[in-house]
């Protein structure tokens, strides 16, 4: 069997990534390492990823808006990836210290951008039961995510190219917010939120001109719920931070009542206005508190029924990398360092190694 040290990902070495060799293949980290390796392959071979963004007043799905080398850096840039690590340029925004975020892109000593990853699977369990058009994986958020994509669209609103956009942002955001005296007060937010949605919906329309990628939601194919990958497999979508800013305000347009899209909306506008008019904003209060009666362990989800509608394009049906590119893919028998404890790694060792039906029973059925 061959070794971790021999055994690698597509795209992933010691030159390139703080994690390498037998970094690559834990429980924790094999669900960032395989996404990285994923879009790497297609930079190279010229494929565009899907992208989520914001035009006019939607979020749709585009796949000529950004190529692959704009979200995870030009290889002739010799791009190093850090996994787990704090965005050093947003450091000076928050009065606490903030969470890692998935994936920080450096390039020649600077820190290029920040990004979020979430590996998913098509179908989650709200629509394994529907037709094969309908399939759609489900997406969670973080708190740490939610407060890196207000960072990322708060840093591109200051600078001097965009300062007519900041003062405008400042000036939409600035009635709403004056509205709350207590952002602990439920009572108060509920009042006031549609003020507060109001003038979060306003302002990115405005940022949706400078918005960026933020997070790269790769997703695979199972046979239903099984752990059978279907032939068109992998690919990968990439999400706005302006567009995942704005996800919460469908639910709550359709549930005026659902506690976590309104803390979401009502975290949002407090703390980009703090950053926009006063230079910083308090990370711990506002995206690990605030809690309005719902736990704090996630932002909010948005399930595959929900979803389907963004994620509308013809690659969520018909991905563009097959399961047989799984041996470009994972190289020197990686597959053997992988403990299927997770489902995508038990899906992954059931493709290479067909052989091994033991594994079936250490997959786990709950969702990435």
């Amino acid at each position: 069997m061959p070794s971790a040290k021999s055994a690698s990902l597509y795209g992933i070495s010691r030159d390139n990534s703080s994690r390498h060799r037998g970094d690559l293949w834990g429980k924790n980290q094999f669900n960032s390492t395989f996404p990285l390796s994923l879009c790497l392959y297609m930079r190279d071979h010229g494929l565009r990823p899907v992208c989520l963004v914001v035009r006019g007043e939607e979020i749709s799905a585009h796949d000529d808006h950004w190529d692959m080398a704009e979200v995870i850096g030009e290889s002739k840039t010799r791009p190093f990836y850090k996994f787990e690590s704090v965005f050093e340029p947003y450091s000076s925004l928050s009065r606490n210290e903030v969470d890692k975020i998935d994936l920080v892109v450096a390039s020649q000593d600077r820190h290029r951008i920040a990004l979020e990853v979430k590996l998913t699977v098509v179908p989650d369990i709200t629509t394994a039961r529907s037709n094969e058009s309908e399939w759609a994986p489900e997406l969670v958020m973080r708190p740490v995510s939610s407060a890196y994509a207000m960072m990322g669209v708060a840093t591109t609103l200051r600078k001097t190219q965009n300062s007519h956009h900041r003062e405008k942002v400042i000036e939409l955001l600035r009635p709403a917010y004056n509205k709350i005296s207590d952002w602990n007060n439920e009572v108060e937010i509920k009042q006031n939120i549609r003020s507060l949605e109001n003038a979060l919906l306003n302002t990115l329309h405005v940022a949706a001109e400078i918005q960026r990628p933020f997070l790269i939601q790769p997703i695979w194919r199972t046979e239903g719920q099984s752990l059978d990958l279907c032939e068109e497999c992998f690919d990968v979508f990439v999400w706005s931070d302006v567009a995942i800013m704005k996800l919460p305000t469908y639910q709550l347009q359709k549930n005026p009542k659902s506690g976590r899209p309104m803390r979401e909306v009502a975290r949002h506008v407090r703390a980009l206005y703090d950053v926009l008019a006063t230079g910083d904003f308090d990370y711990q209060n506002i995206y690990k508190g605030m809690s309005m009666k719902s736990q704090t362990d996630k932002s909010f989800s948005v399930s595959g029924k929900e979803i389907r509608k963004f994620m509308s394009h013809l690659r969520l049906k018909s991905p563009l990398i097959s399961r047989s590119k799984l041996r470009e893919l994972i190289l020197n028998g990686g597959q053997n360092q992988l403990k299927p404890e997770r489902r995508f790694d038990a899906a992954v060792l059931w493709h290479m190694l067909p052989r091994r039906k033991s594994i079936q029973r250490y997959a786990s059925t709950s969702e990435e």
